[in-house]
């Protein structure tokens, strides 16, 4: 279970921390890439920071054994769905939101499979993938959805 909530923690940081080199491959290819921040955006953006934190509570709490694993489980199934029910109309935030959405899940499982005795790593993994998906995805659009008034900085800096 330790090392199951510490992979969870990792994969927070992960995910906020590979966006930059997908920003810079993106930025050298020479695309113009446009991007939105309304008010659906914004909510989007406060919403993952806060589903953030609270996966490194339940993360941190499954690991000090603090809180049942089910109840763990429950909870990242219920952030990957707050997530998901979120509909930016940035399409770098909406990309994130389908990564972040199954990344919470994939959380989930593994949290699952640890709880019945069996091997969880393939799900760590996943989630892992999905993690640096999203944060190359953010780090890459962090500088333009600035310049609209959208500030992803708290997603990036949240698994740190």
């Amino acid at each position: 279970m330790k090392r199951l909530s510490a992979a969870a923690l990792a994969l927070s940081a992960l995910v906020f921390g590979g966006s930059v080199l997908a920003g810079n491959s993106r930025a050298s290819s020479g695309a113009q890439v446009s991007y939105i921040c309304s008010a659906v955006d914004k909510q989007f953006i406060q919403t993952v920071s806060t589903n953030m934190v609270q996966l490194g509570y339940w993360s941190d709490a499954l690991q000090s054994h603090d809180a049942d694993p089910s109840v763990v489980i429950q909870q990242a199934r219920s952030e990957a769905g707050q997530i998901s029910a979120t509909d930016p109309e940035d399409r770098t935030l909406h990309a994130t939101r389908d990564l972040l959405t199954s990344m919470f899940l994939e959380y989930s499982k593994a949290v699952s499979a640890s709880m019945k005795g069996n091997d969880a790593s393939q799900h760590m993994q996943n989630a892992w993938r999905l993690a640096n998906s999203s944060h190359k995805l953010l780090a890459g659009a962090k500088n333009g959805l600035a310049a609209q008034g959208c500030d992803v900085s708290p997603l990036l800096q949240s698994a740190s």
